[in-house]
């Protein structure tokens, strides 16, 4: 035996991980009070990029993410596979700490394929108080309010986050 087994990773199990739901934050019913902020940081590539909620015409969907973290790969594959993010029109947004907490060549490997905005920005972590990945949080931009939030297993979880802010 090589010493690995799959035992130690639950969600290399896809039994464990199909009983996996999305985990809303706060308090529930109640959307988060503190104003969305807007986004500045690099793309993988080193250029800048900047979501500015002003203007924009859908709702956003902010998706914290890591390059290591097994939670957070079938949300790679999802975005680089086009997977459906849910009703309403939502724009995808990845959000990774800035280059020098992460190596942008490992975002770009694991972006590639994603048509989206993907910003490389430590602040943004802050001012949505994200604390773990894969984090997912709703925004509306018009209001600048924070429609939903959640920690997600899943790419079903997407969908399921996107409908709960978007009927909310």
């Amino acid at each position: 035996m090589d010493g690995t087994d799959d035992r130690t990773n639950p969600l290399a199990d896809p039994g464990f991980v199909a009983g996996l739901r999305p985990i809303p934050t706060g308090v529930p019913g109640e959307a988060p009070d503190w104003t969305a902020a807007d986004l500045h940081g690099l793309r993988p590539d080193g250029s800048p990029v900047s979501v500015v909620l002003d203007g924009a015409a859908a709702p956003l969907l902010l998706i914290f993410l890591a390059v290591r973290c097994d939670g957070c790969e079938s949300f790679w594959r999802g975005l680089s596979g086009g997977a459906d993010i849910g009703p309403g029109g939502v724009v995808p947004v990845v959000v990774t700490h800035a280059p020098d907490t992460v190596d942008a060549g490992e975002v770009a490997v694991r972006a590639a394929g994603f048509a989206g905005d993907v910003v490389m920005d430590d602040r943004a972590w802050a001012d949505y108080r994200v604390t773990g990945y894969p984090f997912l949080v709703l925004v509306d931009p018009e209001s600048r309010r924070i429609l939903t939030e959640a920690v997600g297993f899943d790419w079903d979880d997407v969908a399921a986050t996107v409908r709960v802010g978007l009927d909310g």
